[in-house]
């Protein structure tokens, strides 16, 4: 394998760990306080938006091969990938809008409605077992991965 596909793999290893460590800290609020839960969230909009363009390829190739002819669990994988995506989205979008602190913090006055707080509350709620199954799917990769990364040079 050459080298920058090797920093590549090397990269999203590490910047995949790193989101997923964001994650479960910001899917914490009771440990953390809301106000720093508020904070970290829109902290971590930076490692999600480096995992969708260091994924980028797959995206595109996914989009496009969901339209032809795939097996069943590919296909499951790709529309999978996608609801977690838009789950995602959905999390951030209602977290800003039911925000208590860090709207007050930016001067922004929004009057917080039920609904918003509703579909946070649910969206959040279903993307922990949604991204377990985003894990499953991808753990072939992430075990070869990690054997990789963990292994020791062998000097030719």
């Amino acid at each position: 394998m050459s080298d920058w596909k090797q920093s590549l793999q090397k990269t999203r290893y590490v910047m995949d760990g790193l989101l997923l460590i964001s994650f479960m800290i910001i899917s914490a609020p009771q440990a953390t306080g809301v106000p720093l839960h508020e904070w970290l969230s829109i902290v971590f909009i930076i490692p999600f938006a480096i995992h969708i363009l260091l994924h980028w390829d797959w995206f595109k190739q996914s989009f496009r091969r969901l339209f032809g002819k795939l097996p069943a669990k590919e296909r499951f994988n790709i529309v999978w990938n996608y609801l977690l995506y838009l789950m995602m989205i959905l999390g951030f979008v209602s977290g800003f809008l039911v925000s208590v602190a860090l709207l007050p913090a930016l001067n922004i006055d929004l009057h917080i409605q039920d609904f918003w707080s509703k579909i946070h509350h649910d969206s959040c709620t279903l993307l922990m077992p949604m991204l377990g199954v985003h894990l499953a799917l991808h753990w072939g990769w992430i075990a070869k991965l990690t054997k990789r990364m963990f292994a020791k040079e062998v000097s030719s």
